[in-house]
């Protein structure tokens, strides 16, 4: 089991290593340099965007930002970025799902969390897996929790993992289409 601690100092570290490089040298984060950037290591951001959007689950990241990555770095396959997006989010749903009683997440995110998981219960034996599917599409909320409680409550996972997906599934595509939409216009 990982030391959520390490994770985030790690995390920080690495934050505050880039936003050092940025004051040092910001000459390196122009719109040129960037893009000159990615188009000499085209293979490496292909190959690290599948990888970091497969992994970003294990850390418990929102796939939004990734998304978001995805549609600056591949504007014109959507398609690609929409499938890598619902590989990574469905992968990293069973990852916990299936690892829930192992996860202990109650010792990683406190008694709030407990107490969420416990509600979010609640409303899957009241309304269904209905509930899975709004969760699933509404931004604002961690998926990774539902997917948790999901897992936990032993909630049938073929079920679980449907409703995830099509409530992901709308969610992304209006973000894909609006970001690739709205890029057309600014570039």
């Amino acid at each position: 089991m990982y030391n959520i601690k390490s994770i985030r100092f790690i995390w920080m570290l690495l934050i505050f290593f880039i936003l050092i490089h940025y004051l040092f040298y910001p000459e390196k984060y122009t719109a040129d340099n960037l893009t000159k950037y990615c188009s000499a290591n085209k293979t490496f951001i292909f190959i690290s965007y599948i990888s970091i959007s497969l992994l970003r689950a294990i850390f418990f990241l929102p796939s939004t930002i990734f998304v978001i990555m995805g549609i600056v770095l591949f504007p014109q396959n959507p398609f690609f970025v929409l499938f890598i997006s619902m590989l990574g989010i469905v992968s990293g749903a069973s990852f916990i799902y299936f690892s829930a009683n192992f996860l202990n997440i109650e010792k990683i995110f406190r008694k709030r969390s407990i107490e969420k998981t416990n509600k979010i219960n609640q409303l899957v034996e009241k309304y269904g897996l209905f509930i899975v599917f709004i969760w699933a599409f509404i931004p604002i909320v961690p998926t990774d929790l539902i997917c948790y409680a999901a897992g936990k409550y032993k909630i049938n996972y073929l079920k679980f993992i449907i409703a995830l997906f099509f409530g992901e599934l709308i969610l992304l595509a209006l973000y894909i289409w609006t970001g690739k939409s709205l890029m057309e216009i600014l570039l």
